[in-house]
């Protein structure tokens, strides 16, 4: 304990998290990354981390928002997914601050802690050496019945309602001395918002609907007699990832604090031979060949593309009949039916989320339109994405740099103009777009913002040309919505490769994803796109579309994501020497 060092880091929305780190004397690259159970803090972890390291690795862990030595109030968050963010922030400010690369971390976690790490990899595509899962909380018991849809209901009251924990230290384990220590610790945080609680089972839902993404080498560690997670839900999720190397051992006799157990020792030994397998095997580095699509959703892809049962297409038929006949009633709708919902008329609707119909009932089918999962989902990307434009210019400033942005599928890009009146430094607008509709609203919006520093293409993306019509080199390009239209690899990866030869040395590339979609066969078999056909998309996962970005030189800073982890939002550099950062120093 006395070798460890303490510190903090401020997270995206500026809440300050304090977090223990130990570095170690040896030569050795992999570092361990230890995350601390629900209630629990990260002081906690040291002796447990002590054990496994023994001086080889270097060590970090962080208090939660709401626990131990972080700030916010105890044992609550906006939601599961802050937590995930948290986790997302503080890798950020290891590799600013202590200079860890992401490809040497080994998480080792335990119960909700190892459901923030499944998350995280899952939505932000962390490319990591590998996980420990121990009792990880996919499924809580809450014993009591009915006792999530109470929760769910109270959550509609307010945000800030808490359920205190009904877990005994005799539950957790069966070692007294660790049980008297628990009981003892000032810094045990028994409450939890129910908010942070209900969300973690939407988070969970969510990583379970996608479990063929999860690619990481993992140990997943099950205690026999755990009497507060569902043990069953580790055997789905160990059968259903698609990672190459992983182990699933459970743990005789075992309760839910695997770490503070009485046999520790065994845990102890299976965490060190896992590390050490996999601290020989090569990290997952720039490909040299162009990256394959990940078969799962090759295969997804495949079979949208072809017709479906007679029954399904009887269902389809019937659903797209009522759309064109009473959903066109929404303004929405019958925007989309018109241009194609994935046009950038249609997606700038979907922007400013003000329902509007032909009647209050096409009212009321509007603001269900838009309230989808996956339209909440666009306009949180919207926030995202003006959010890093925003810490790009801050940083372009720095350099006494003006901005020269060029957008290659910018739709109307009404955000882009926003961006350009709030920027702290002046910006030159290129926006590029095949679909007329779109260039001829994105020019009406220019009058409106009264934007002089402005150009206007309409020149296909995939030809040279566009480049060569160009009147200055961009040091800031966006590729937004497009690459999901696009099923071929080796296509997108010719794109990066242009993108990257003509990008200004030292730009940035900002680059959003689709790693997974709840709606996507209803997309896919209902909806049209703006050449009236359907609109079929075909998925990456945030590691494939990150290895399509850095198999054409660019390096990838970091991604941000919204709370369904549907849409992503990254940003790369053409040049390693300068880095941004989404936290306050």
């Amino acid at each position: 304990m006395n070798n460890w060092q303490t510190s903090s880091f401020n997270s995206t929305d500026g809440v300050k998290c304090f977090y223990r780190f130990h570095n170690s004397d040896s030569n050795n690259e992999t570092v361990l990354l230890f995350l601390h159970r629900g209630h629990e803090h990260s002081g906690r972890i040291v002796e447990i981390a002590d054990q496994i390291s023994k001086q080889q690795y270097s060590c970090y862990a962080f208090d939660l928002r709401g626990h131990g030595r972080s700030a916010g109030p105890r044992g609550w968050a906006q939601g599961f997914d802050t937590w995930v963010d948290d986790l997302n922030s503080f890798t950020r400010h290891l590799r600013d601050i202590h200079g860890v690369d992401s490809k040497n971390i080994i998480v080792v976690a335990n119960s909700v802690g190892s459901v923030m790490a499944v998350s995280w990899i899952l939505r932000y595509g962390a490319n990591i050496k590998a996980c420990i899962l121990g009792a990880p909380a996919f499924s809580i018991r809450l014993y009591i019945p009915f006792a999530l849809s109470g929760l769910r209901l109270m959550r509609r009251f307010s945000d800030h309602l808490f359920v205190t924990s009904y877990v005994k230290s005799g539950l957790l384990t069966r070692d007294k001395h660790e049980a008297n220590a628990y009981d003892e610790d000032a810094l045990i945080t028994k409450k939890i918002g129910v908010n942070v609680l209900v969300s973690l089972f939407d988070c969970v839902k969510n990583c379970f609907a996608r479990l063929n993404d999860f690619e990481t080498p993992v140990l997943v560690l099950t205690a026999e007699k755990d009497f507060i997670v569902n043990n069953r839900w580790h055997q789905r999720f160990f059968d259903g990832i698609s990672s190459t190397h992983k182990r699933h051992i459970t743990l005789p006799e075992f309760r839910h604090a695997i770490f503070h157990e009485a046999e520790r020792e065994q845990v102890i030994t299976h965490c060190r031979e896992f590390i050490e397998q996999n601290k020989a095997t090569p990290t997952r580095n720039l490909p040299a060949v162009i990256p394959t699509a990940r078969e799962h959703t090759r295969t997804e892809y495949q079979q949208l593309i072809e017709p479906a049962s007679l029954p399904k297409r009887i269902f389809w038929q019937c659903y797209r009949w009522l759309l064109e006949k009473f959903g066109s009633k929404s303004t929405g709708v019958a925007t989309g039916l018109q241009y194609g919902f994935d046009s950038g008329v249609s997606l700038d609707y979907i922007y400013q989320n003000t329902a509007a119909g032909d009647n209050w009932l096409g009212k009321i089918f509007d603001r269900i339109y838009l309230g989808s999962v996956g339209w909440r989902g666009i306009r949180q990307r919207k926030r995202n994405l003006k959010k890093l434009l925003m810490l790009i210019a801050s940083r372009l400033q720095q350099h006494g740099e003006p901005i020269r942005l060029l957008d290659i599928a910018s739709g109307p890009g009404r955000y882009l103009f926003e961006f350009q009146q709030a920027s702290p430094v002046g910006v030159k607008l290129t926006l590029n777009d095949t679909d007329p509709a779109s260039i001829a609203k994105a020019k009406s919006i220019a009058q409106e913002f009264g934007s002089e520093q402005t150009r206007f293409l309409s020149l296909d993306v995939f030809e040279q040309h566009l480049f060569d019509n160009l009147t200055h080199r961009p040091n800031l390009i966006i590729i937004s919505g497009l690459l999901e239209l696009y099923e071929n690899n080796a296509l997108a990866h010719q794109l990066f490769a242009r993108l990257y030869r003509e990008l200004d040395e030292g730009g940035y590339l900002v680059y959003t994803g689709q790693p997974w979609h709840p709606q996507i066969e209803l997309i896919g078999r209902l909806l049209n796109n703006r050449n009236r056909e359907r609109w079929i998309m075909r998925r990456r996962v945030q590691t494939e579309l990150d290895e399509l970005v850095e198999s054409a030189g660019f390096k990838k800073l970091h991604t941000t994501a919204d709370e369904d982890g549907i849409f992503t939002v990254s940003c790369a550099i053409k040049d390693e020497s300068i880095e941004i950062t989404g936290e306050s120093k």
